[in-house]
C-alpha cells in the first residue's frame, strides 16, 4: 500500500518481468488506452487501501492519469499504442517494454466484459512520516465528525444554522484546550514551578539559567532570565510552536486537498453559460457543441419551437433540428429519427426541460509519467453550474460541497489567533496580577489594563468571525477573505509579543510560589464545553423531533455524543501529557504544586468509565452467544441434506454473530457518553468545590469512601499515564514504520470522508481530491467513448463513488450504473449521518443514478443493505451472498471455502453476473464512440 511511495514521477521503465526493486509486481506506463467497445468499470477500493494489481488481478499494470498521491489504473493489455506522432511515454521508442511485450491488442479483450480501471486513493491518508502527526488531531477529528450527524431537518435552515455554529464554539475550546495543557506544562510546571524551586531545577540542570539566585542555588542561577515573567516568556515558546505547528499542518493541507476544485457541470438558471463561452443554453437558445457542453433530456424543447441548429460532433457543421450524431460519427438526415440519446428520469440535482447540461471541458489531473487516455482539453471557465440539492434529497449533490476552502481558510484564521491568544493569555495573567497589588508601579498597571482589554477585544473578534459564516455549499465559492485570514492571527501574533515584553519588565520582589495564577481557567473551559454540548443536544433533539428517523442512531443524538467524546478526548490527553510531565520533573511528588485539581479529578474517573464498558462488553458477549446459537439452528436450516460438521456450523454461525455486534454500536456510544457526561460533571463540581484532589478531599470522609478515592487517583493516573505512553510509542512507530502508518490510515479513512467544516486543524479531508477524481474521470471518459460505465465501490469506496455520483451532470449519470458491495452507506453512514446519507437521501441517489446494485453478506461487519425506500423492481439489495460458498468440500469445493466476511466480493459468482446485469439494463441504444479527430 506504500508502493505509490516507490514510483518515480518523470518518465517510467518497465522493468523486466514487471518486478519492483524489493521483488514485488510493478507497474509502468505505456501508451493511449484503447477505447475496447463501450464499456467500463471504474473500480474504488475501501479502507485500508489496494494495490492496482490486486484490484486489477494482474501484476502488469499502468497509471493511465493521476500522480503518486492518487491515480487510476488499468491493465496492460488495456493500452494499446499512441497516437500517430506521439511517443509512448514508457519508452520514447514506442508502446513496447523492454521486454519487447507489446503495448495491448486493442481487440484482445473483446467479448471479456468491460475495461476495468481501478481509482487507488489510499496514499490520501497514509503517506510519509509526517502522517504520525495526525495523531495531535484525532480531538478535532472527533468533533468535526459532529458537524455532520445532525439530523435531517427540512426546511429548518435556521436551526440548522445554529447546530454548525454550537459546534464550531465546541470546536474552538478544544483548540483552547489544547494550547492551554501546552502552557500548562511549559509555563506552568516548568517555568512556574520546577525552575523556581531550587530542588527540582538542581534535578534538571537544563534549567539552571532560569532558576532564581538565592543561597544554596547551582551555579549559573541568578542570571537575567531568572525573572518570573522572563521564565514565561522563554517557556512561551514552547504552546507557541505547537500553534504554528498546526497552522503550518492545515495550510499545507488545505493547499493539497482544499484546492481541489469539484467538476464543473450543468446550471438550473434560465441561461448558463456553459463550456469556454461558446454554447449559451437557455430560452433562447441551445448550441452546445461537443467540446463545450452536451445537452440533456430537454434539449428540443431549449430551443423555441423545439427546434433549430446544433453543431455536428467536429463542430463544424450544424444538423437541422438532428439529434446528433450516429453511431458511425454521421449524422442522420434532418428531421429523421436516428439514434437517440437516452432518456433518463430527472431527479434530485437533474436540470429541467429547457436548460443545458455541461459536460466537463477538462480532464483530470495527471502527474509527471502519466499517460492521460483523454485528448488535452482546457478547463470551462465557469464557477458553477448545478442547481443545489433537492430539499428531500442530500447536500452532497450542492456544487460547493466538496470545496470548503474559504471556511477552512477562515476557521485556520480564527483558531490560530485562538491559540496565540491563549499563550497571550497564560504569560500576561500573573504579571497583571502582580501588578494589580497595592503599592505597585501605576504604568505597568495601566499597561496591563489595557493589554488585557486588547485580548478580551480580539477574542471576541475570533468569536464572532468563527460565528459568522458557515459553509457555502449552493455555489462554488472561491473567495478567501484575505484581509481577514492575514489580520486575525497577525493581530494575535502581535498581541503575545506585546504581553512577552511586559510580563518580562523588571519587577523588583516578584517571587513564585504555588501553581501558576489562571489555573481555574481549565474549569471554566470544561464548563464551557458542556454548556455547549448540552444546547447542541437541545437543537438536534428539536431537529429530531420535526422528522424522526427510527433507523437513526441515538435517536439523532449522535452528534452531540460525539461533540461530548471529542472534548473528553481532549481533556485526557491534556492532563496526561500534564501528569507525565510532572511525574517525570518531581518523581516524589513532594516538591511541586503539580498540574490543576481539575485535570486529576478527570483522571479519576476514568476507572470508573473503565468498569461501565467492561459491564457493557460483558452484556454484548452474552447477547453475542445467544445470537450464536440461534444463527446455529439457522445454518443448519440453510444446508438441508448436507452431512453436518459442527466445528464449521459454529464458525459460520461465530462470524454473523460477531458481525451484528455493528448493528449495537450505538448502545456503546450512548452508555459511554452518559458516563462520560454524569463522570465530568462530577469531577468539575468537586474540583470547584473542595479546590484540592480527590484523596485529599476524601481525607476526612468515611475510610471506604478514602479507599474508593484514592484507588481511583491512583488508577487513573496510572491509565492517563500508560495511554500517554501509548500514545507516544504509536507515534514514533507511525513515523518509522509504514505498516504501523496504514493501520493509522484506516482509522483516518472513516474519519477524515467529511470536510473541514468545523475544526481547520483536523486531518484534511481525502474525499475533497477523490470525488473531482472520479467525477473528472467517469465525465471525460463517457464524453469521449460515449460508452456505459459501472462504478464499481467495496467497502469506504462505495461511500466515495455514492458521493461522486451525486456530482456527475445528469447526461452523465443515464451512463452509469452503480455496483456496490460491503457497503456501509445505510448500516453506518446512513445511521449516524442520517441528515446527509439517511432514507431520502438513498432514495434521491437512487432515483438520479441509471440503476443501482447492492451485494452483502450476513458476515460482513461492516457491509449489508442499503434499504432504499419505495425499491421498485429490480431491487437495489441483492439478496444476502452465501458466505462461505460451500458448507462442505464439493466437486467444485474439493477443499473447505473460507468465510469472507467484509473481503473479496469479486471471487462470487454474483459479482460478475450483476455486473454484466447492470450493463445490460443501462439503455442498450447508446449512441456510439465518437470518431477520434485528433
Amino acid at each position: 500500500m506504500e508502493r505509490a511511495q516507490e514510483r518515480r514521477t518523470g518518465r517510467h521503465e518497465e522493468r523486466p518481468a514487471g518486478q519492483y526493486e524489493n521483488g514485488t509486481a510493478g507497474w509502468r506506463t505505456a501508451g493511449r488506452p484503447v477505447e475496447q467497445g463501450r464499456d467500463l468499470e471504474l473500480l474504488v477500493h475501501g479502507v485500508g487501501g489496494a494495490t492496482p494489481e490486486r484490484m486489477l488481478g494482474d501484476p502488469r499494470t499502468v497509471r493511465v492519469t493521476g500522480d503518486d498521491t492518487a491515480a487510476v489504473f488499468r491493465r496492460a493489455e488495456d493500452v494499446g499504442p499512441a497516437p500517430a506522432g506521439r511517443a509512448s511515454e514508457a519508452e520514447p521508442g514506442g508502446p513496447s517494454g523492454p521486454g519487447g511485450r507489446p503495448g495491448g491488442d486493442p481487440g484482445k479483450a473483446a467479448g471479456r466484459g468491460p475495461v476495468r480501471e481501478a481509482y487507488v486513493w489510499c496514499n490520501l491518508t497514509s503517506g510519509d512520516g509526517s502522517r504520525a502527526l495526525w495523531l495531535l488531531l484525532l480531538p478535532f477529528m472527533v468533533v468535526n465528525l459532529a458537524h455532520w450527524m445532525r439530523p435531517a431537518a427540512p426546511a429548518r435552515p435556521r436551526t440548522v444554522r445554529l447546530y454548525g455554529l454550537l459546534v464550531r464554539l465546541t470546536a474552538l475550546t478544544l483548540t483552547v484546550l489544547l494550547v492551554a495543557a501546552a502552557c500548562e506544562v511549559a509555563l506552568d510546571l516548568v517555568a512556574w514551578q520546577c525552575a523556581g524551586t531550587q530542588a527540582c531545577a538542581g534535578r534538571h540542570s537544563w534549567l539552571v539559567f532560569l532558576t532564581p539566585g538565592t543561597p544554596g542555588a547551582p551555579a549559573g542561577s541568578g542570571g537575567w532570565w531568572s525573572a518570573p515573567g522572563r521564565r514565561l516568556a522563554v517557556a512561551a515558546a514552547v504552546p507557541t510552536a505547537l500553534t504554528a505547528l498546526l497552522w503550518y499542518l492545515s495550510h499545507r493541507t488545505w493547499n493539497a486537498y482544499e484546492s481541489q476544485r469539484p467538476l464543473p457541470a450543468d446550471s438550473g438558471a434560465a441561461n448558463a453559460v456553459c463550456g469556454r463561452g461558446d454554447a449559451v443554453c437557455g430560452r433562447a437558445a441551445a448550441e452546445c457543441g461537443p467540446d463545450d457542453a452536451v445537452c440533456g433530456p430537454g434539449d428540443a424543447d431549449s430551443v423555441p419551437n423545439g427546434g433549430g441548429p446544433r453543431p455536428g460532433p467536429d463542430g463544424r457543421g450544424p444538423v437541422a433540428g438532428g439529434p446528433g450524431p450516429g453511431p458511425d460519427g454521421r449524422h442522420p438526415a434532418a428531421g429523421g429519427p436516428g439514434p437517440q440519446a437516452p432518456r433518463f428520469r430527472p431527479g434530485v440535482g437533474e436540470s429541467r426541460p429547457g436548460t443545458c447540461d455541461c459536460e466537463p471541458s477538462g480532464a483530470a489531473r495527471s502527474g509527471p509519467g502519466t499517460h492521460d487516455p483523454e485528448p488535452d482539453i482546457p478547463e470551462p471557465d465557469i464557477d458553477e453550474c448545478r442547481p443545489a440539492a433537492d430539499a428531500h434529497g442530500s447536500a452532497l449533490a450542492r456544487p460547493g460541497f466538496w470545496y470548503g476552502r474559504r471556511l477552512v481558510a477562515r476557521l485556520r484564521a480564527a483558531h490560530t489567533a485562538a491559540g496565540l491568544l491563549t499563550v497571550a493569555g497564560a504569560v500576561a495573567t500573573p504579571a497583571v496580577r502582580f501588578d494589580r497589588r497595592s503599592g505597585g508601579p501605576a504604568v505597568l498597571d495601566v499597561l496591563g489594563l489595557l493589554l488585557t482589554a486588547a485580548l478580551l477585544a480580539w477574542a471576541v473578534a475570533v468569536v464572532v468571525v468563527v460565528c459568522r459564516r458557515g459553509r457555502s455549499e449552493n455555489r462554488l465559492d472561491q473567495r478567501l477573505d484575505r484581509y481577514l485570514v492575514r489580520s486575525l492571527p497577525l493581530g494575535a501574533l502581535a498581541l503575545l509579543l506585546l504581553g512577552l515584553v511586559y510580563a518580562g519588565w523588571s519587577r523588583p520582589g516578584w517571587h513564585t510560589t504555588g501553581r501558576l495564577p489562571g489555573d481555574p481557567a481549565f474549569g471554566g473551559l470544561m464548563l464551557a464545553q458542556g454548556v455547549l454540548v448540552v444546547a447542541l443536544g437541545a437543537v438536534a433533539g428539536d431537529l429530531y423531533r420535526r422528522r424522526p428517523d427510527p433507523r437513526a442512531g441515538m435517536r439523532g443524538l449522535g452528534g452531540p455524543a460525539v461533540a461530548l467524546l471529542a472534548c473528553a478526548l481532549g481533556g485526557v490527553m491534556s492532563g496526561g501529557v500534564a501528569q507525565r510531565v510532572a511525574d517525570w520533573l518531581d518523581g516524589t511528588r513532594a516538591l511541586l504544586a503539580g498540574p490543576p485539581v481539575l485535570l486529576t479529578w478527570q483522571a479519576s474517573a476514568i476507572p470508573a468509565v473503565a468498569v461501565i464498558l467492561l459491564v457493557v462488553a460483558a452484556l454484548l458477549a452474552v447477547r453475542t452467544a445467544r445470537l450464536a446459537r440461534v444463527e446455529r439452528a439457522r445454518v443448519r436450516d440453510e444446508h438441508p441434506g448436507e452431512p453436518e460438521d459442527p466445528s464449521r456450523t459454529r464458525a459460520i454461525a461465530h462470524a454473523r454473530a460477531m458481525a451484528a455486534l455493528t448493528d449495537r454500536m450505538p448502545l456503546v456510544v450512548t452508555v459511554l457518553a452518559a458516563a462520560t457526561l454524569l463522570l465530568g460533571s462530577l469531577a468539575l463540581a468537586g474540583a470547584l468545590a473542595t479546590g484540592e484532589t480527590p484523596e485529599g478531599a476524601a481525607h476526612r470522609t468515611h475510610h471506604a469512601v478514602r479507599a474508593v478515592a484514592e484507588t481511583s487517583q491512583a488508577l487513573g493516573s496510572w491509565l492517563v499515564g500508560l495511554g500517554f505512553v501509548l500514545f507516544v510509542t504509536w507515534g514514533r512507530r507511525a513515523y518509522k514504520d509504514a505498516s504501523a502508518r496504514r493501520t493509522i490510515g484506516i482509522l483516518w479513512d472513516v474519519g477524515t470522508f467529511w470536510p473541514r467544516a468545523a475544526h481547520p486543524f483536523a486531518p484534511p479531508c481525502y474525499a475533497e481530491r477523490a470525488v473531482p477524481d472520479l467525477t473528472w474521470r467517469m465525465a471525460t471518459w463517457t464524453r469521449r467513448s460515449g460508452g456505459r460505465l459501472v462504478l464499481s465501490g467495496h467497502s469506504q469506496g462505495t461511500v466515495l463513488a455514492a458521493a461522486a455520483a451525486w456530482q456527475l451532470p445528469p447526461s452523465v449519470r443515464a451512463r452509469v450504473a452503480l455496483l456496490t458491495y460491503g457497503s456501509p452507506l445505510e448500516r453506518l453512514y446512513g445511521r449516524w449521518f442520517p441528515a446527509h446519507f439517511g432514507p431520502p437521501a438513498l432514495a434521491a441517489l437512487h432515483h438520479d443514478i441509471a440503476c443501482w446494485r447492492n451485494l452483502y453478506r450476513r458476515t460482513d461487519p461492516i457491509g449489508g443493505p442499503v434499504r432504499v425506500p419505495g425499491d421498485q423492481t429490480p431491487d437495489v439489495d441483492h439478496e444476502p451472498l452465501p458466505d462461505p460458498r460451500a458448507y462442505g468440500r464439493t466437486a467444485r469445493h474439493p477443499l473447505p471455502a473460507p468465510i469472507l466476511g467484509h473481503s473479496d466480493y469479486q471471487s462470487d459468482p454474483a459479482f460478475a453476473r450483476e455486473r454484466a446485469a447492470l450493463l445490460a439494463r443501462l439503455s442498450p441504444d447508446l449512441p456510439g464512440q465518437r470518431p477520434d479527430t485528433g
